[in-house]
Order: structure tokens, then sequence, then C-alpha cells
């Protein structure tokens, strides 16, 4: 008499014992027979199959159990996976990221151990930096890849005036750089050291530092206030960050300087003289000079400023008529928002930032 399907032994033998195992720790695919099962049972069928190494072999994996059975060790397993902005909407075990991340089963022998973190140290004494490009990095719970499971924990868009501190750093398998930031009183994450995204040394007053009030000057600054900032966050660009001016203006209610901070916390500065540009002076985000405008029919018109191609911010400073209320207006434009500031002769200042609806975006409580 035949047995039933259900009475059929597993293909993979007798379950011996079962153990619980670091995800963190990483995997890599070992060789060209490597087959991952969706379950023991299916173990070695056709119609078991989740993936072979073809489609494998690039992908970090970590183990969450192991079993050893009479044919041999195995290990279920999930794929590492950086979830980004997602962690909210779908966290870990949720089922958009279960059906990404999981793998099912494999045999030990089907993987090789895989080093995601070549180096680790924490520094004798904190270092200080401050933010420079507030949009082209993030902090991470981890650095991408060096952890099972790893998301985006703050954006910089409400630090740009915030003196931060590293007290450790690491070094990826792929040989980048990562440091763990904290503020004075709480820890952030890991961000990618670069020095266009962290300036090293001591927060500097950017009107100070760029306009030189002198000492009879008084300087002004002007914030956009958090509300007209919004409270969204998106991939691409720094749409939260609180755009400033900084002026200084003589006894007469004229101005002579303006620095201006856009949403991608680049500096931009703007000599007057009775009434007109006479100089227009852009910086770098780590506030190394850049570029000086001193063509006279671009500081009575418009011009552009852009940097660098593989950059996503640029901007435009457009001069308004003598006989306009207004001054100057600043523009800066990301991937998909734009924020404004408008500089007014008596030495009014506005501003206004404007993501399109249809923009994925998320909100920053979740990212401060």
């Amino acid at each position: 008499m035949k047995s039933s399907s259900s009475s059929k032994a597993s293909p993979v033998g007798k379950v011996i014992s079962t153990e619980k195992m670091d995800p963190d720790i990483g995997y890599k695919v070992a060789n060209k027979k490597t087959v991952f099962y969706r379950s023991l049972k299916e173990y070695g069928t056709k119609d078991g199959i989740i993936s072979d190494n073809i489609t494998a072999r690039g992908s970090i994996f970590g183990a969450i159990k192991k079993y050893e059975t009479t044919t041999g060790v195995y290990y279920r397993v999930v794929m590492f996976y950086p979830n980004g902005f997602e962690n909210k909407n779908s966290p870990e075990n949720s089922g958009d990221t279960t059906e990404i991340t999981n793998y099912g089963f494999v045999k030990a022998d089907g993987l090789k151990p895989f080093s995601t973190v070549k180096s680790e140290w924490r520094y004798s004494q904190k270092q200080p930096y401050y933010v420079g490009n507030p949009y082209e990095h993030r902090i991470w719970s981890a650095p991408a890849n060096t952890k099972h499971y790893t998301y985006v924990t703050h954006v910089f868009d409400r630090l740009a005036r915030t003196q931060l501190y590293a007290t450790k750093e690491l070094v990826k398998y792929n040989g980048s750089h990562y440091v763990y930031l904290s503020t004075a009183k709480r820890p952030l994450g890991w961000v990618y050291k670069s020095p266009k995204t962290l300036i090293a040394g001591y927060y500097r007053d950017p009107g100070q530092q760029l306009l030189k009030p002198k000492a009879h000057e008084k300087m002004v600054v002007k914030k956009q206030s958090r509300k007209s900032a919004g409270t969204r966050v998106d991939v691409s660009d720094s749409t939260a960050l609180p755009q400033r001016v900084y002026q200084i203006r003589n006894k007469r209610k004229h101005t002579l300087r303006v620095l201006t901070m856009g949403m991608d916390n680049r500096p931009i500065r703007i000599d007057f003289k009775r009434g007109k540009a006479v100089k227009v002076r852009t910086f770098e985000y780590w506030r190394k000079p850049w570029k000086t405008i001193t063509n006279k029919k671009k500081l009575r018109t418009h011009f552009t400023v852009s940097h660098d191609f593989v950059e996503a911010s640029w901007s435009t400073v457009h001069f308004y008529k003598h006989q306009s209320k207004k001054l100057v207006r600043v523009r800066t434009y990301g991937t998909d928002s734009y924020a404004t500031i408008w500089i007014y002769r008596n030495g009014k200042v506005g501003f206004k930032t404007v993501m399109p609806k249809d923009i994925m975006s998320y909100p920053l409580a979740d990212f401060k």
C-alpha cells in the first residue's frame, strides 16, 4: 500500500536540532550550486525554488535559524535590506519587507561568511562637526548593508545650526567610511563621512564668518518659520530646512551686504551700493569661496548658480529694477522641490517653500 504524501520522508531528513542565529552576521553565495528553497519540505523540488546563485550572488544574507538534520546543516535566511525612509510605513517583519527579504532555506555549505565591516573604532575624544550639504547623505540606524536591516533615522533639515559630534568610525566592506553622530543631548546614528556633508570643527555662524560685520555695524538675522518650511521630508531634497538671511544695513537703513542660506544650506553673499548690487560671492557647502560675479548685466538682471552637474541643487539670483520695492530674489531648486527668498529694500524678508503634492514625502517628526 502506498503511503500518503503527508507521511513521506522530508527531503532533508530528520531534524536533530535547531538554533537561533544572529542575522547581522553576513554571508554570500559560495558556489554555483547554491539554491534557495521556500521551505524544508520543498527542498530539492523545482517548484520550491526561490532563487539560485545567478540572482542571489550579489546579495548579502543573514541566517535567522540553523537546522541540523540527518542530511546536513541548513539555514533559514534573509537578505540584507536597507529600507531607507520606509521604516515607519513598512518596518522589519511587515508584509512588504518580508516579501523582499525572505530567501527561505539554503544548505549551509552553499554560503560563505562575509564581513560587512572591515574595522570599527571609538574616538578617544568626540570629534566636532556641523552640517554642510544637508541632502546628499542621511543618518542611518547603521550603514546600509552592514546589518540585516537598516533604515534612515534622522535627516539634517533641522540640524543645520546644531553642533554635532562624532564618537566612533567604521570602514565598510567596500572601503567607505562612516561616523556615528550625536548632538550634545542625544544620539543620532551613522552617516557617510564626507567633507561636503560634514564640516570638521565647531559650528560657525555663517553671517559672522562670511559677512564679517565691522564693530559699528549691526547684523540682523531673519529665519523662515518652521511652518513655512513645512513638516514633510522627501528622499532627494532638504525641503524642511528653514531658509535664513543675514543682513547688514547702514544708519540710513540702506542694505549694504546680505548673506542668504537657501534650503540647500549653501551661502550666497551679495554686496550693494546705493541700492544696486556690485558683487556676488558664491560658496561651496563647506563655505569655501567658489565664484565671484561682478558682471554689470548679470547684477542688473539675473544669473544661475550651478556648482556641479552631479549636485541636485542649484539657485537663481534675480535683481529687481530700482523703482521696485523688492531688492533681490534668491530661489533654490532641488530635484523635487524649490524654495524662495525675497529681500525688500526696506529690509523686510519673505520666504516660501514649495513641495508638489504628488511627491513621495514623509513626516518630519519621524526623522528629527
